[in-house]
């Protein structure tokens, strides 16, 4: 019994450093394994479905710990933006309250007050000094 394995001995490399196209048309009473078709065909990459399984199943697991990383993350900066949003509204209301008291503050009747609570003297007249000549001016 012989053992022949046909294999295509035609192809030729397309451009520089691409692989060679191996392709196996038939084999009779082969008893060869795959790793010396591989050996023969050098660049073919054989992929078993267990293997492929397992790559997807990876991809999932990878891209779903991903879609739950993000979705977890956008909740808490939702959160974080409502929260800030809040204090927002809480300085606007206090800035206004402050804004009430300066002018309360700044009122005509509580500077008299405060005047006489200090014990300060109003002026009764001004003086102004007219001088000739190039003065310097602060």
């Amino acid at each position: 019994m012989s053992r022949v394995l046909t294999i295509n001995r035609n192809a030729r490399k397309r451009t520089a450093g691409a692989s060679l196209n191996c392709s196996v048309f038939s084999m009779r009473k082969s008893v060869r394994t795959k790793q010396t078709v591989s050996q023969n065909c050098r660049g073919s990459v054989n992929f078993s479905p267990k293997s492929v399984m397992i790559v997807l199943i990876f991809l999932a697991f990878i891209f779903g710990s991903f879609y739950l990383y993000q979705v977890n993350d956008l909740a808490t900066k939702g959160y974080e933006i409502r929260d800030i949003e809040n204090e927002i509204k809480k300085l606007k209301a206090d800035n206004e309250k402050n804004k009430i008291q300066e002018v309360e503050l700044k009122s005509m009747h509580n500077i008299e007050k405060a005047a006489q609570d200090l014990n300060l003297v109003s002026s009764k007249g001004s003086t102004y000094i007219n001088l000739k000549g190039p003065v310097a001016m602060k």
